[in-house]
């Protein structure tokens, strides 16, 4: 969903500037809350201290942002797509939310530092980067986190907005709109950039440890690995397994993956023998056919977007071979 600019780029969301929302917001809120309105302000955060002051800013009656935090469930569509050989529930908000939720997603990211070695949903970056990290490697091993979304609970999340600079209500209020059944919603714009959020604590001991062993380490999303040219460091699992004991994040076993040179390396989908990254030669065979058929006019119109993207994709991969 893209929403103009002038909304999302604002803090205050329809208003323009500073000047113009404390005026408006001084009539709804007492001295305490206009001096908490302040100090996120200055923090350069979105000052969500009260459903009052949320619903000047967005143009609402109160009741609607109550509504908003304590039924939930009246805001949100629940539905499957396929994902391999199972399925995944989607949790999508409906209109109303999902603009609230867009809008939080744009403002936190801007405000949200993320470590160098953090490549999911951070924009500028992308698998293609995180691959290239791993390359010229010697082995190459990846774990994977179950059910990422919904397993990051209401409170981590609060917590990690927290320590960004809110204080424990707005904290509250943020995470009671972008959270679904206690967790972060796994069809939410917000879910991503909150995503980050609440794992930089992870982040920052993932690369402790890397630096510790003197290997690399990438994050994209729920898909953390780690790589080196020289001998592999028979702790490491054990290490993760502990590190993420104590944190509400699982690792997934049948996804914990592990090779070594000179059997082929890959990261994201992508080949890191050598020192750039490759598509597979599988993919490479698709792309041929794809090609073919578009070349000769054979595509029919359902699945042309879908053979083009593939045929943009392998370019982008090139572009970095190059």
């Amino acid at each position: 969903m893209r929403l103009p600019h002038q909304l999302t780029g604002s803090r205050f969301f329809s208003f323009s500037d500073e000047g113009e929302f404390l005026k408006s917001v001084s009539a709804v809120v007492d001295e305490e809350e206009f001096v908490r309105i302040g100090s996120l302000v200055q923090a350069g955060l979105m000052p969500i201290t009260s459903k009052e002051v949320l619903a000047t800013m967005l143009g609402v009656n109160p009741g609607i942002i109550w509504s908003l935090e304590n039924k939930p469930e009246r805001y949100y569509r629940r539905f499957k797509i396929p994902k391999g050989k199972g399925e995944r529930e989607i949790v999508a908000p409906k209109v109303g939310l999902k603009v609230i939720q867009k809008w939080f997603s744009v403002q936190l990211q801007d405000c949200a530092r993320i470590d160098d070695h953090v490549f999911g949903f951070v924009p500028g970056r992308s698998h293609i980067d995180a691959a290239s990290v791993h390359t010229n490697a010697n082995w190459v091993y990846s774990i994977d986190l179950t059910n990422f979304f919904p397993s990051t609970p209401i409170n981590w999340v609060a917590s990690s907005l927290i320590n960004i600079g809110y204080d424990a209500d707005s904290a509250d209020r943020i995470s009671k709109l972008c959270c679904y059944r206690g967790a972060l919603a796994q069809g939410s714009p917000a879910s991503p950039v909150l995503s980050n959020i609440s794992m930089r604590g992870i982040d920052a001991a993932l690369g402790a440890l890397a630096a510790e062993m003197d290997v690399r380490v990438t994050r994209y999303a729920d898909d953390i690995t780690f790589s080196a040219a020289g001998e592999f460091p028979q702790v490491l699992p054990e290490r993760l397994e502990s590190l993420f004991s104590q944190t509400p994040w699982k690792i997934s076993q049948e996804k914990t993956y592990f090779s070594e040179a000179p059997v082929r390396l890959k990261v994201h989908g992508l080949v890191v023998n050598g020192n750039t990254v490759k598509l597979t030669k599988g993919y490479r065979n698709k792309l041929r056919a794809y090609r073919h058929v578009l070349q000769t006019n054979r595509c029919r119109q359902e699945d042309l977007a879908r053979l083009s993207g593939h045929v943009r994709y392998a370019s982008q991969v090139s572009s970095r071979d190059d």
